[in-house]
């Protein structure tokens, strides 16, 4: 409910903001595209959550592991909202079948990494995970505000730490036995003309920064590009051998 109202009160400024040059006998008016805007957001929002699921239902197993609706739905509404942010809409039949389908094999991969890790005998110490989640904590401002979050979420705290868990034993995993390509300064350079070439074509070169200004988060880009990239070969190659079922 909160991300509605945020969405509808953004859409309204937008509005009220195009408004401003008019004269007063535009309010009406102004009112009347408010009350479309905030009726298009619910109608959005509604659409989204009905393409959730129970949060009981077992969505997929691995190697007979569950993966239960409730982490399901919440990456679903992370990747809906990013589809938002992107200018796409997430309830069109292509739109929701492509998340739907990018959500199941983004947790199952996070479930086969981290089987993995387990089977490399990798481990995370009690100290590493208590000092995760109190840095997880220290973004709240008081306890109280943390479990309010958990609940907006409809997790407990034990289930955000299992999941934290298991991130941090991926992540040493992936540290340990992915090597992903290098990052050079030709890389970068010809990443760089590709990106003044569409600036070029849709008439917005004026708005590409220098390549100096932005080399530094460029080559960030591009590592976790390249990082992604051996993660999921990898884990196609895990899904192979492994017993996947997708049940939705």
């Amino acid at each position: 409910m909160k991300r509605l109202m945020t969405l509808c009160l953004m859409l309204v400024l937008a509005i009220v903001l195009a408004a401003c040059g008019n004269d007063e006998d535009s309010s009406s008016d102004s009112s009347s595209a408010e009350q479309k805007a905030q009726k298009q957001a619910e109608e959005m929002q509604k659409k989204m959550e009905e393409q959730q699921v129970d949060p009981d239902e077992t969505v997929a197993t691995v190697n007979g592991t569950e993966i239960k609706g409730e982490e399901y739905n919440s990456l679903l509404s992370n990747a809906q909202q990013q589809s938002q942010a992107n200018g796409e809409d997430p309830t069109t039949d292509d739109g929701a079948k492509e998340l739907k389908d990018q959500v199941l094999k983004s947790l199952v991969g996070n479930k086969l990494l981290f089987q993995e890790a387990e089977n490399q005998n990798y481990e995370v110490s009690d100290k590493e995970l208590d000092e995760e989640m109190q840095s997880a904590k220290d973004q709240f401002e008081n306890e109280d505000k943390f479990k309010e979050a958990l609940e907006a979420a409809d997790t407990t705290e034990e289930e955000y730490k299992q999941r934290l868990k298991e991130g941090l034993l991926v992540n040493k995993y992936v540290d340990n036995e992915l090597s992903p390509k290098e990052v050079t300064e030709d890389d970068m350079k010809t990443y760089y003309e590709e990106m003044e070439k569409q600036a070029k074509e849709s008439n917005q070169e004026d708005s590409l920064p220098k390549y100096d200004d932005i080399k530094d988060q460029l080559k960030t880009m591009m590592e976790q590009q390249n990082l992604q990239t051996v993660m999921l070969e990898r884990v196609d190659e895990l899904e192979k051998d492994a017993d996947v079922k997708y049940n939705i």
